[in-house]
């Protein structure tokens, strides 16, 4: 199969034929031809003139033994990539069917700040993530310390300074703490004199509780900004640092809007209206287990009323009097609805005084009453109520529908969940709207989400995660400690993202008729990775331990490689993996 040559340049310069064959470092004899190729590379696709090689190259060499050292680095790439991958066009060289780390690194900055414009933050962490695990190291060159080999490694090191900035920031508007703190310390890491990831680091362990931590982030970059700069924090950082030692209290969730249930609530305003039109006392009876969502769909339904408000009773005591007292505070107006509830206590009792309240209201005087209680309690009032001068109009409200479950996770998370966290979220909730949404949010003030390629997802444990060090040093530490052929198997798991056995792994990777692997130590490769920490073992096989690592993989994954890899998967021997995936 002809693909396309892989250049890798972040770190040590890694390089693939078109075959599908590693190049070895010492196969390029000079360090001047890995300076080229990396030119060429930096440039993809785009002519670059032979005399700004030079320059760069052979800046003090005669001009004719500059231009043949020149020929001789071109020819001597073209005869270890094996192929003419350099060609002449409009008198300058240009580097053709290669895939180029620096590019696609380049691509997603670019991608990411179009994100950020338009105020897609789920996005801008998505593309983080994805430059992060291309960016493994700094830029280097065989001439590391030259003005062109420089100048490259500083904007790019710009460029993914800004790119985790602005990350943790969109993270911190999306309330992924976790996500905010591991974006903030990489970039602190990289320039502790940068104030954003400070402030971002601040208020993420802030929201959290972890005042300590918001604190000492505040106070690195006070020293760190008067041993390098002799300078002080900015008024906005310091303001911050303010708000916590007065500690106020981090600022609220922002409303959501109502999500599911449309038809339900266009049910619920259609009996609104008709209360309202109406003369006596009408009452609206939404029943239902405590935190389904019945208030959440009353409002909902209330603002589809042209001119309608809810009042609120609030009751102080189950005596008859306090019964009475809030008849005499329900509004006389139509448009005003009376709520009573949400009651969840015994229905016979809840019932009892709800009449003593009805009772006391002046029956000529229309009212509409919308009252909030369990089934039992609706149950036994419209029994009660039936046929009398009240109108009683009922609604049941249940659980969601697995449809409206993710609607309100994607809404409440600003993403779409992982399937893993829609089961958990389904498990815990019961799928009760107003349960689903407390759960959520609890998660989300623990610092238990963080952003997957396949959603917004669970940490394998808020612990597990607290005070580690960030995600993408861990990546990195991997990656130097594995061969390529442990870095193409754990890239395999991931893409596959579920258990498997080493026969069944095995098969797999015999199934790339494009190009063949050798997989008779295989079986060793996934004990050393599991030695390793990257795998775990199950009993359904191996699996990645970290989502946020098995994400860094897939991420790290060529677009023509990650193709290549399911169409291995869906043709793998053991059907049952291939549909799974």
């Amino acid at each position: 199969m002809h693909d396309r040559i892989e250049i890798r340049m972040f770190g040590r310069l890694f390089v693939r034929r078109s075959n599908g064959e590693v190049v070895e470092a010492d196969e390029w004899s000079t360090g001047k031809t890995t300076d080229l190729l990396r030119l060429l590379a930096l440039n993809n696709n785009r002519a670059v003139s032979p005399q700004s090689i030079i320059d760069k190259l052979w800046p003090d060499v005669a001009e004719d033994k500059a231009r043949a050292s020149l020929r001789t680095a071109v020819s001597r790439v073209r005869h270890v990539l094996d192929e003419p991958c350099i060609e002449r066009h409009l008198g300058g060289l240009v580097l053709r069917n290669a895939w180029v780390d620096v590019t696609a690194f380049q691509a997603a900055t670019h991608d990411l700040s179009a994100a950020l414009h338009a105020g897609d933050h789920a996005r801008v962490v998505s593309l983080a993530r994805e430059a992060e695990a291309l960016y493994v190291a700094d830029f280097r060159a065989h001439d590391d310390k030259s003005f062109w080999a420089t100048q490259t490694r500083d904007s790019l090191l710009l460029s993914r300074q800004s790119v985790l900035a602005d990350a943790g920031e969109s993270a911190l508007k999306l309330q992924w703490m976790r996500d905010a703190i591991d974006f903030s310390t990489l970039a602190v890491a990289e320039d502790p004199c940068f104030e954003r990831p400070h402030r971002t680091l601040m208020q993420a362990h802030s929201a959290l509780g972890e005042t300590e931590l918001a604190l000492r982030a505040f106070e690195h970059l006070r020293v760190c900004l008067l041993q390098e700069l002799g300078a002080d924090p900015s008024p906005q950082t310091r303001a911050l640092h303010i708000q916590m030692l007065s500690c106020e209290t981090p600022p609220e969730f922002t409303r959501r809007p109502f999500i599911g249930r449309r038809a339900q609530v266009t049910s619920l305003a259609a009996d609104l209206r008709s209360a309202i039109a109406s003369d006596g006392c009408d009452v609206i009876c939404l029943t239902g287990p405590s935190r389904s969502g019945r208030e959440a769909l009353l409002d909902a339904a209330v603002a589809q009323v042209e001119h309608a408000h809810l009042r609120h009773l609030i009751e102080d005591g189950r005596r008859s009097s306090a019964a009475e007292r809030l008849a005499r505070l329900a509004s006389d107006r139509r448009s005003d609805i009376t709520v009573w509830g949400p009651s969840n206590h015994d229905a016979v009792s809840d019932v009892e005084l709800l009449r003593t309240f009805l009772a006391g209201l002046d029956p000529r005087l229309p009212r509409v009453i919308a009252v909030i209680a369990s089934e039992e309690a609706g149950e036994l009032l419209a029994q009660q109520l039936g046929g009398g001068a009240i109108t009683v109009y009922r609604q049941t409200v249940g659980p969601l529908s697995d449809a409206d479950l993710l609607a309100l996770a994607t809404v409440t998370l600003s993403a779409p969940p992982s399937p893993r966290l829609l089961e958990e979220l389904r498990d815990q909730s019961g799928c009760l709207a107003g349960k689903a949404v407390a759960i959520l949010r609890e998660w989300i003030a623990s610092g238990w989400i963080i952003s997957t390629m396949s959603g917004v997802d669970l940490y394998n444990g808020a612990n597990a995660y607290t005070g580690g060090f960030p995600v993408g040093d861990y990546f990195r530490t991997m990656l130097e400690q594995l061969s390529v052929a442990e870095t193409e198997l754990c890239q395999l798991l991931a893409v596959l993202d579920r258990p498997a056995s080493g026969d069944a792994l095995t098969d797999i990777v015999a199934a790339d008729i494009d190009r063949p692997a050798h997989v008779h130590d295989l079986q060793s490769s996934l004990d050393e990775l599991a030695d390793l920490g990257i795998l775990r073992v199950s009993p359904c096989g191996y699996e990645m331990r970290n989502r946020a690592l098995r994400d860094a993989f897939e991420h790290r994954l060529r677009p023509a490689v990650k193709a290549r890899l399911l169409r291995q998967v869906r043709t793998a021997v053991p059907h049952e993996i291939a549909a799974e995936a």
